[in-house]
């Protein structure tokens, strides 16, 4: 198993789904070797000293995203992955399967790109076990969940999801050398569920996890919290869902059995919705121990959210930002500037919004321009408006902005209009000195999460630039 990302930038992304299918992998009986390529100075030294050493029979690439998708600096990290493809069918004939989030966005492009026979959408724990079980190549391209290149072209939908109660434990730490992640920033990922039964303009969660909701049994996701606690000694975790405060009585169960079990750990979230959160809820994420969430409204402007369809409104977005400015967790405000129907008016409503609620312990993430993936509603309205066409393959990157607003102008708006320096853009983090300002901030202990610490970066930022 080859983990291909090698992206540091905002943080080191922890490869807890390729630990999920290398644990699936061995405990159907094979023997599995695990390869993370993200902080090796000679990704294609390390594995070609694998492949000498391991002799393996099979090989699965785990390829977390495609691109940086960033509008401003766009980057693909393909030519990497095809250096490692290239390697690998030069050294050993061994059968290859590729998968990961990206790949399940773009299955049939990826592969000709990196002139490989097949690769699985969705969720690849059953699907590479039985693709390597399969006793030819014939058999192997017929399994479920698994896309070919040559034939037919399959018609993609939703991936077969694994019910929650079919989940395994991932034991991330046998897995992966969890304390150099531990030194970039000291917090591991958990997943309690998997899916998204929502229908955002431009999201690819539900080609990648499934359109339902599946809740893995809250007692196994503790027990696996408590076991990675005493391998890695880690007592920061983050739930990674795709939105953490839906299903309805989901984040409930779970943190109630957090606290029922007494873990003694930190938490935060990375997704959360405006959409019907309460102050019940935020008083229980703190009793269980709970520090900072990500928030994801996306705009402040309710033209913008409806366009987005994103599901709630304005009133909604403001809402929230009430009650968790009257709470003790931190916010990091996610939004996307250049949405569908976004111009200076929308845009001015963000800006007042970020100066309203964005409070001292809080910060605001934002990116310029929306990444274009087939199968989303962003995709059907860029063909509409002539942004792509219809052959375009979208493999490399191509980016939405609202034809009333232009990068440049927004930007301005932005920095002219926020009366404080806690804004985060995308590209700002690209910089190397952010890296070594986590890297310092986890020496010496400070406490997380890292973008609390805005102000101080943009200083270090401008520094630079000197």
């Amino acid at each position: 198993m080859i983990s291909t990302n090698r992206e540091t930038a905002p943080q080191p992304t922890v490869p807890l789904g390729a630990a999920w299918v290398a644990e699936a992998l061995r405990l159907a009986g094979f023997h599995v070797k695990f390869l993370d390529l993200c902080f090796l100075p000679d990704p294609l030294r390390a594995v070609e000293d694998t492949l000498a050493s391991f002799a393996p029979g099979g090989i699965a690439l785990s390829v977390r995203n495609l691109d940086n998708c960033n509008l401003l600096d766009p980057r693909s990290y393909l030519p990497e992955v095809r250096d490692v493809v290239r390697l690998i069918k030069a050294r050993c004939d061994a059968r290859i399967l590729i998968g990961g989030a990206g790949v399940s966005i773009l299955p049939h492009q990826v592969l000709e790109y990196l002139d490989l026979d097949y690769a699985v959408v969705g969720e690849g724990e059953r699907a590479a076990v039985e693709f390597f079980s399969a006793p030819d190549a014939d058999a192997a391209g017929e399994v479920a969940g698994v896309v070919p290149r040559k034939g037919a072209q399959r018609q993609l939908g939703d991936p077969a999801p694994i019910a929650g109660e079919g989940l395994v434990t991932p034991r991330l730490h046998g897995w992966v050398d969890a304390k150099r992640y531990l030194t970039r920033e000291p917090v591991l990922p958990v997943q309690g569920k998997r899916g998204c039964a929502r229908h955002c303009l431009y999201c690819t969660y539900r080609m990648i996890e499934g359109s339902t909701w599946r809740v893995r049994d809250p007692a196994a996701v503790a027990d696996e919290i408590v076991e990675t606690m005493r391998h890695t000694g880690a007592r920061e975790f983050e739930f990674v869902d795709s939105v953490f405060n839906e299903p309805e009585g989901y984040l409930e169960l779970l943190l109630e059995e957090v606290l029922r079990r007494e873990v003694k750990a930190r938490f935060c979230a990375s997704s959360l919705s405006p959409k019907g959160l309460t102050a019940a809820q935020l008083r229980l994420m703190e009793r269980a121990g709970m520090t900072s969430l990500v928030i994801t409204p996306e705009s402040a402007a309710g033209a913008t959210l409806a366009a987005l369809q994103k599901g709630f409104d304005e009133d909604e977005v403001n809402r929230a930002a009430e009650l968790l400015g009257r709470s003790r967790l931190r916010a990091l405000w996610c939004f996307l500037v250049g949405a569908p129907e976004e111009d200076e008016e929308t845009l001015g409503r963000t800006v007042a919004f970020l100066n309203r609620h964005v409070g001292s312990k809080d910060a605001a993430f934002i990116t310029t321009g929306i990444r274009i993936y087939p199968g989303t509603g962003l995709h059907r309205l860029a063909l509409r408006e002539g942004r792509v066409q219809a052959d375009d393959d979208l493999l490399m990157p191509s980016f939405y902005f609202s034809p009333k607003l232009t990068p440049e102008r927004a930007r301005v708006l932005l920095e002219s209009g926020v009366r404080h320096g806690r804004c985060i853009h995308l590209t700002d983090t690209q910089a190397p000195v952010l890296g070594t300002l986590r890297r310092i901030g986890t020496a010496l202990g400070l406490p997380t999460p890292f973008w609390r610490y805005a102000g101080y970066a943009q200083r270090a930022l401008r520094w630079g630039r000197v």
